[in-house]
């Protein structure tokens, strides 16, 4: 079993995130993020679950306010649905997700897809526009520039940024949004 603890100060916002991931035939993560966006305390807490390709099987987000707002999404048979059973169809060809207040998500395409250097991939992820706790799909390109960057588009707002990540494709550098500050790896 691998475990990964980072640390990533907020540049844009001013926050500060706690990761944990503990790796075997499946990676399970927990990240914390904590300080202010858009001028408001806030805390999040998120769960996710993936299998040994680095596939989202199970979400879970949790905002603590005035009391604690909780999503949760299950991927089964390519299929995404909620915690009571409903599945949601806007979502079907949704293969990754995206947290907008963690670079950690940047990860699981970056893994799964393996790109080769100078290679490109369209993909369609669930992304959850935090504190606002609203779902929608949306599209995504990541393009592998070198051994350790890649450039990411939102194809949805044509946002793009160069990422630098390590061995493991864990962000390091997010330019003018987050910056590693903390790793233990054991």
């Amino acid at each position: 079993m691998r475990t990964q603890r980072i640390l990533w100060k907020g540049i844009y916002y001013n926050t500060l995130e706690y990761l944990h991931i503990q790796s075997d035939t499946t990676h399970d993560i927990q990240g914390n993020i904590t300080g202010l966006v858009k001028d408001l305390p806030i805390h999040v807490q998120y769960k996710i679950s993936t299998n040994a390709q680095w596939e989202v099987q199970t979400v879970i987000i949790s905002i603590l306010e005035h009391g604690e707002n909780t999503l949760q999404l299950t991927r089964a048979n390519d299929r995404w649905q909620d915690k009571q059973g409903t599945v949601h169809a806007i979502f079907d060809d949704c293969t990754d997700i995206d947290i907008s207040l963690t670079p950690f998500t940047n990860t699981l395409p970056i893994n799964r897809l393996s790109l080769a250097i100078g290679a490109s991939a369209d993909i369609a992820v669930v992304y959850f526009d935090l504190p606002g706790m609203d779902i929608k799909p949306a599209r995504q390109r990541y393009s592998r520039l070198s051994a350790t960057t890649y450039r990411y588009e939102s194809l949805t707002s044509g946002f793009t940024a160069e990422l630098e990540v390590d061995e493991a494709g864990l962000v390091i550098n997010y330019p003018e949004i987050w910056e590693r500050i903390a790793t233990h790896i054991s």
